[in-house]
Formats: structure tokens, sequence, C-alpha cells
């Protein structure tokens, strides 16, 4: 009888050992998923442009300990024609085919629901993207221009184009994100040369959780999405 005893509270000690080594690698799972959600990632961007030469770098860094920079030039213009040469190609190919359509009353409602279901779904994936926005940080933001075309009225009015396109992107992300800080923007006219250069300087900062989220929220609006996005995958496929 003893020996029975023995045995049973040999298999509770067992049952209660693994029972707090499973409570304890759900605590830390928990642990590791809540530091992860909390996570705030600052984004260090500069893009440089003078003349031909476009380049872009991101830093992205974590508790001032994990970092990750990428830097690439963007774009090269090549001389031999009015083009642009990216870094990356993608080709796109296909035939195009004539078909005949019947319209009918019946068709035109069809296709003014899907309508209706497709504007539905760009405005729920823009609520979703302005929410996820709304907890991004934009601080010490710097955009300097030289532009120049040895034209002074053609500067002139280069000049004031630049400044209302930079006002209005600049409106943008202060719209949707919380700008930290007045961003420093300066624009210099060179009358008597040819000059092309800008320097865009920003930190972007938010929290791994609130990207998570966003994505999921995105994916299960993908997965709702409406008809016509679907007839037209069917028909890519």
């Amino acid at each position: 009888m003893e020996k029975v005893n023995i045995i049973f509270q040999s298999k509770n000690e067992k049952m209660v050992i693994r029972m707090k080594i499973f409570i304890l690698v759900i605590a830390i799972l928990f642990l590791l998923l809540f530091i992860i959600f909390i996570t705030k990632l600052n984004i260090f961007i500069r893009y440089y442009h003078n003349g031909d030469d476009d380049e872009l770098m991101v830093r992205i860094r974590a508790w001032k300990v994990f970092s990750y920079t990428f830097q690439a030039p963007l774009i090269k213009i090549d001389n031999d024609s009015p083009s642009l040469i990216v870094e990356e190609e993608q080709g796109v190919g296909g035939m195009a085919n004539e078909k005949k359509v019947k319209i009918t009353f019946e068709t035109i409602i069809r296709d003014l629901k899907e309508f209706m279901d497709f504007l539905q779904h760009v405005v729920g994936f823009h609520k979703i993207v302005r929410r996820f926005l709304s907890h991004v940080s934009v601080k010490d933001m710097r955009w300097t221009t030289d532009i120049g075309v040895s034209d002074a009225a053609l500067t002139g009015f280069l000049t004031g184009m630049a400044w209302s396109v930079k006002g209005g992107i600049v409106g943008l992300i202060s719209n949707y994100t919380k700008m930290k800080g007045l961003p420093k923007i300066a624009i210099t006219p060179h009358f008597q040369q040819t000059l092309s250069h800008t320097e865009l300087k920003c930190i972007v900062s938010f929290r791994i959780g609130h990207s998570i989220i966003a994505a999921l929220l995105m994916l299960r609006h993908w997965r709702r999405r409406p008809a016509l996005f679907q007839a037209s995958e069917e028909k890519a496929t």
C-alpha cells in the first residue's frame, strides 16, 4: 500500500512540475509578445538628390540596441533617351483581347452594386490606414531644396511650384500623423545656374503592436473584398 502511495505521489509531483513548466512557458511567451507589442520602432529616413544621383537611406532602430540600415540608389537618368532607369526591372507582358459585351438593365444594376462595394472596400481600407497613421509620430523633419534653370522667370515659377508641393505634402503628413515640432523647410532659387538638389530627413516612430493590429485588420478586410476584385483575380489566374 505504501509503495502504491509513493508511486501515486511521484506521479502527482511530475504532473505538478509539468504544469509549472507549462505555465512558465506560457508566461514567457506572453511576456515576449507584450514586449514586442510595446516596442517602438524609430525609422530614420534620408532621401538625397543631386543632379543625376538619387539615394535613399533607411535606418530602423529598436530599444537603442537593435539597428538595421538599408541604403541604395533609386533612379538613374538614361542619357541616350528621355527615360528613367530604376535598379529593379519589372516586366509586364500581355495581349489585349477584344470581346463583345451585351449591356442590359440587369448588368447595369450588377455593375453599379459592384462599384458601390468597391467604394465601400476602399473607404474601409482608408479607415484602417488612417487609424494606424494616427499612432505614427514624425519628428525632426528637414527638407531643403536648391533649384535653378538659368532662366529667372522659369526659376521663379518652379520655386513657387516647389513651395506648393512641399506645403501639400507636409500638410498631408501633419493631418494623418502626429507631427512633433515644426518641420524645417527651405527652398533656395538659383537664377544664374542650372541646379537641382534636395535633401529630406525625418524620423518616423510607431509601436510594433499598432502595425500588427493594422496588418491583421487589413488581412481581414482583404478577405472580405468585393466580387469585383475576386472576379479580376480569377480572370488573371
